[in-house]
């Protein structure tokens, strides 16, 4: 099938542009913006021009969600888990660091910033050996790391444990302590963000929303504006009854399991079956632990309210598409297939949706230097070693707030109770329109937190310059 070329908009290509002028970039946006579409074109100019772009991100869900054989910054960086040496530790330059060009990051948001000054430590004593006299590599003189970040710090903040905070406490001051300006611990408080010296583009063009009004009040649940004419407009035009066939967007991921299994349980356990995903190729368990469109092991049933997580190659259905499964045992051919009544009243046929399984390696070649001897090269490359083939479905009678991050709902029931900086803004930027939401409960306005004014300024202030 031949791809369909993207058009971007006035404003992704500036971001393009930017991207491919070398600069650091911070690249920003409201939810639905197109910040995913951007990385991907980038790449694709940047490989172009031989570049050896390095893709990561915060989260294993964020990489699987951005593809192109993304590995966590952990991997990336050649970083532990154990952030109570990030501090102390000496800039390690990973073997993927060795050879990049360009570094990607997305779900910087996510991003603590003790991390992140790890992961700057890095970058800066890479450049540092290339500065070096005599340094080459393959042969060749390389200019210093472009880091690339992505996200919205809007959104939802890095997650710190209170077992964490105390020893980031020990370690760092009172900037984690409850209620000090740097608790939330973003990556822009850090000295290592302004050495970073980025160059700031925010897209702007929702292309989730169509509703001028719905997405004036997006914004001013983002920003903490006129909480109250807020307030009032979501329950006056939120749809007055409880959307049984739509999902609940919950607080907790605890809450959203209860009421799945809850759910789960009340159908006839005789019409339930497991499905493990089938594995080819030369693929190991760091290639596959990440995948988030489907569990190595499903457990469906007929009745089961499904999310379908990918789109259909005819177009019967997308990623995102809810329903319900009828029938778990229809066979096509030498095929299974399970048929789910889409909510809008079609029947769809679901066959195992096959994954590419894409890795991210340094691979060697022989090539002639410039006085025509023979240099070992070094590239980073993107390679299909294998496939992971499973029924793209998901159980969502409910999921956590945080786990809908990415998904586009027509209609969904809210849990407003929020308590975290940008939960209720995920929360209501999923759907469509506010004529497709229900609240679970009444809006209060301490559910609706956001960055303060203190905050912003400081993000603003740490930015080299804003498109």
């Amino acid at each position: 099938m031949k791809k369909k070329k993207v058009k971007l908009n006035k404003k992704q290509q500036q971001a393009v542009d930017l991207i491919l002028s070398g600069v650091n970039v911070f690249l920003t946006g409201d939810a639905g913006t197109g910040k995913t579409t951007v990385v991907q074109q980038s790449v694709k100019a940047l490989e172009k021009d031989e570049k050896n772009v390095l893709i990561a991100a915060t989260t294993g869900v964020a990489a699987d969600n951005i593809g192109m054989g993304a590995v966590t910054v952990h991997k990336a960086f050649g970083l532990g888990i154990e952030f109570e040496k990030y501090k102390d530790a000496p800039g390690f330059r990973s073997s993927y660091l060795q050879e990049a060009d360009v570094v990607i990051i997305d779900e910087i948001g996510m991003c603590r910033f003790d991390l992140f000054s790890a992961i700057v430590k890095n970058i800066i004593a890479e450049n540092n050996k290339r500065l070096e006299p005599g340094y080459s590599c393959n042969g060749k003189k390389k200019n210093a790391v472009q880091l690339i970040v992505v996200g919205d710090f809007f959104q939802l903040p890095p997650v710190i444990k209170k077992e964490d905070r105390e020893i980031l406490v020990e370690m760092y001051g009172t900037e984690y302590e409850q209620g000090e300006i740097c608790e939330r611990g973003y990556a822009f408080f850090s000295r290592a963000w302004k050495e970073m010296e980025f160059h700031c583009v925010k897209l702007e063009e929702v292309c989730r929303q169509k509703d001028a009004e719905f997405l004036g009040i997006l914004n001013d649940i983002k920003y903490g504006r006129n909480l109250q004419n807020v307030i009032a407009y979501l329950e006056s035009n939120q749809s007055s009854d409880l959307m049984e066939e739509a999902p609940y967007l919950v607080g907790t991921n605890a809450k959203a399991d209860k009421i799945n299994q809850a759910h789960m349980r009340a159908l006839d356990e005789k019409t339930e079956k497991k499905f493990w995903a089938i594995i080819e190729g030369d693929v190991t368990y760091e290639d596959i632990k990440n995948i988030s469109f489907a569990k190595q092991s499903l457990v469906v049933n007929v009745g089961a309210k499904v999310m379908l997580t990918a789109n259909d190659a005819n177009g019967e259905y997308v990623n995102g598409t809810m329903g319900t499964i009828i029938d778990i045992s229809k066979e096509r051919g030498d095929a299974t297939c399970i048929q789910v009544l889409t909510d809008k009243g079609k029947k769809v046929d679901v066959y195992r949706y096959e994954r590419e399984i894409e890795r991210q390696d340094i691979e060697e070649s022989k090539e002639k230097d410039k006085n025509g001897e023979t240099v070992i090269v070094k590239k980073i490359v993107r390679k299909i070693v294998g496939s992971f083939k499973q029924f793209p479905i998901k159980i969502a009678w409910a999921m956590s707030i945080h786990k809908s991050q990415g998904q586009t709902f027509g209609q969904v029931n809210i849990d407003p109770r929020c308590w975290d900086s940008g939960q209720f803004y995920v929360a209501v930027s999923r759907a469509e329109s506010v004529a497709g939401i229900h609240f679970m409960d009444l809006i209060r306005k301490q559910y609706i937190r956001t960055l303060s004014d203190e905050v912003i300024k400081i993000l603003k202030e740490s930015l080299y310059s804003i498109i």
